[in-house]
């Protein structure tokens, strides 16, 4: 099921987390050592120049009739002293007076905000301002152009035109254009180019007050040394020096939601909760995941109390509430606008169905409830929507409904009264019966055929992705004539046991009443494949990212008589929210993604 696969990798991110602890350069420091493995993580490489030297030498071919570097005509034109003190603060004097081939397109003075900028601390000068209007490699302005250029801070800009020109729609002065140097050209501009963000570096409190997602995204961000690109010094003290250090930044939601919202080359939707969104959001969901310091897991669910075996598990509980709820809430944020289903977003037009990148799928009921009063805001890499409610139906991402295979033997706890043991059977299109109604989910069951003539087999399963909420639990049953046309139709009768944690974490177990006769027993209709309903079960406590702790289902056939059968075919079990279990109810042609394991 997609949500334990989230939770494996929740488990997995915490692994990696401990071991880069000495390994990381966060945003108080470096830390020495680093492990080459973990190098190949996809990240965002911010290099420094000499990393470049031998990819960007300038052309001397090209441009060694010219004297003067690109940093002394830059600071001799009596129309760029603002941008030259701009260059300075960031250290571009030294970078444009090199050997490396540029191209400068350059706001003249008093056609932008000095003061404003002049202001900004150097790194967001640097990449907002200053390595906005600055490329590698020569780009004249001759005949006719229509480029898409990279800029040094990785955006995309447009240079086109025909004897006049415009850089990302800002024109070209026509006194001042293609001014050559030894290590490039310069084109004064007649304004600043804008810097549009992408949303990564939108993920701040700048436009709109999202500081709450924005600093939990944010503390995953870590720094790291590139050994393999950096240029070595001497060692010193035992310790290796660099002269030039090259260094990757890098942020595992990246990959744990695989977004690469950092990525100028991608195309991404992200719904962005304000502060007030995020407060009520995580009211809603520190319900669904509610746990206990301690609690009882039942390692083999035994027919009888002497043979179960318990197995206590420790938990640090609100430092695991605090971290799922933060990390499901962001679960189904985001969107790629690169897949068919979303492509409509880019539009803003209200899409049949959307994909999240974690595959959840959201159909249009739920889809439109997402995106109204939502703001629209686009960005470099795609769009955001900023929104002041989360306006999620949560079977749809933090609380969904669990399909659960029961032919997926890997779940199953125990079986007893079995002739050897539970087995798949497979029903292809061309071998199941067209007499015999209804859906087979994943086209398989699980068959436990009893072990004697007398003996009822029992099957007990451990229940994946279960959250502290109510369920409305309902097992699948299937038919003997669902692969056999001669098989006699006869009904299971079955008693049905959960075992669960209960809100001190003590082992329980609940023999669950059949909510149409109030008897102990539950018996299907053999002439389809029939969901039964057990009723609604409150799970104390959440399961969910603890590991392999699940609570689990018994189901024991009680066939006390012929007319019944003794063997058990179940397709699957579900547990679907009580609240999705109503709204179904009342909304017979409501379109859902269907759980599924």
């Amino acid at each position: 099921m997609k949500n334990e696969a989230f939770a494996t990798a929740q488990r997995s991110y915490d692994n990696h987390t401990t071991m880069m602890k000495t390994m990381e350069r966060s945003k108080n420091g470096m830390v020495k050592g680093l492990c080459a493995a973990f190098l190949l993580l996809q990240s965002s490489v911010f290099v420094s120049c000499t990393d470049w030297d031998d990819h960007y030498e300038a052309n001397s071919s090209v441009l060694s009739s010219q004297q003067s570097s690109l940093w002394a005509n830059i600071q001799s034109n009596g129309n760029l002293s603002q941008f030259a003190s701009l260059l300075k603060q960031t250290g571009y004097d030294q970078k444009l007076d090199a050997s490396q081939s540029y191209t400068v397109w350059a706001p003249a003075d008093g056609t932008f905000d000095y003061q404003a900028l002049s202001a900004l601390g150097a790194d967001q000068l640097r990449r907002e301002f200053v390595e906005n209007h600055i490329a590698r490699n020569n780009y004249p302005a001759t005949g006719a152009v229509d480029e898409r250029i990279y800029m040094l801070n990785e955006k995309m800009m447009r240079f086109q035109g025909s004897g006049t020109y415009t850089m990302q729609g800002v024109a070209l002065s026509q006194q001042q254009t293609n001014l050559g140097c030894n290590n490039g050209t310069v084109h004064l501009l007649e304004g600043k180019i804008p810097f549009l963000q992408n949303i990564y570096e939108s993920l701040n409190n700048g436009q709109f007050a999202i500081d709450s997602i924005s600093d939990f995204f944010h503390s995953y961000d870590v720094e790291r040394l590139n050994e393999q690109k950096s240029v070595q010094g001497p060692t010193l003290n035992g310790e290796i020096t660099y002269l030039d250090s090259v260094i990757d930044k890098h942020n595992d939601l990246y990959s744990l939601y695989r977004a690469y919202i950092h990525r100028e080359d991608s195309n991404y939707t992200m719904l962005v909760p304000t502060n007030k969104a995020w407060a009520d959001a995580k009211a809603r969901l520190q319900a669904m995941y509610h746990y206990v310091p301690r609690f009882e897991f039942m390692e083999n669910t035994s027919t009888t109390i002497a043979d179960k075996k318990v197995t206590p598990v420790t938990l640090n509980a609100d430092y695991l509430s605090d971290s799922l709820v933060n990390r499901y809430l962001m679960h189904d944020l985001f969107y790629n606008n690169n897949l068919y289903d979303n492509r409509k977003l880019l539009a803003s037009v209200t899409p049949d169905s959307l994909v999240t990148t974690t595959g959840t799928k959201v159909y249009r009921d739920d889809a439109a409830l997402l995106l109204a009063n939502a703001t629209r805001v686009d960005k470099s890499n795609g769009t955001i929507y900023v929104a002041d409610t989360l306006a999620m139906r949560h079977w749809t991402s933090w609380c969904p409904e669990v399909v659960q295979e029961a032919e997926l033997t890997r779940l199953m706890a125990n079986s007893f009264n079995v002739a050897g043991t539970p087995s798949r059977v497979n029903v292809p299109a061309a071998r199941r019966n067209p007499a015999v109604p209804g859906t087979l989910s994943g086209n398989a069951f699980l068959q436990a055929q009893p072990s004697g003539s007398s003996t009822n087999p029992e099957v007990d399963f451990y229940l994946s992705g279960v959250r502290s909420a109510e369920y409305s639990v309902y097992v699948v049953f299937v038919p003997a004539t669902i692969n056999n046309v001669n098989a006699v139709a006869l009904p299971n009768r079955a008693i049905i046991t959960m075992g669960y944690a209960d809100e001190k974490g003590k082992s329980q177990e609940k023999r669950l009443r059949n909510p149409v006769d109030n008897t102990n027993y539950f018996t299907n209709d053999p002439a389809k494949i029939d969901t039964v309903y057990l009723g609604d079960f409150t799970f104390p406590v959440a399961y969910v990212g603890t590991g392999d702790y699940y609570p689990y289902l018994r189901i024991r056939s009680t066939a006390n008589s012929a007319q019944y059968d003794r063997t058990l075919r179940i397709d699957c079990i579900i547990l679907r929210p009580k609240e999705l279990d109503t709204f179904i109810k009342d909304n017979p042609g409501y379109k859902r993604d269907e759980g599924k394991y």
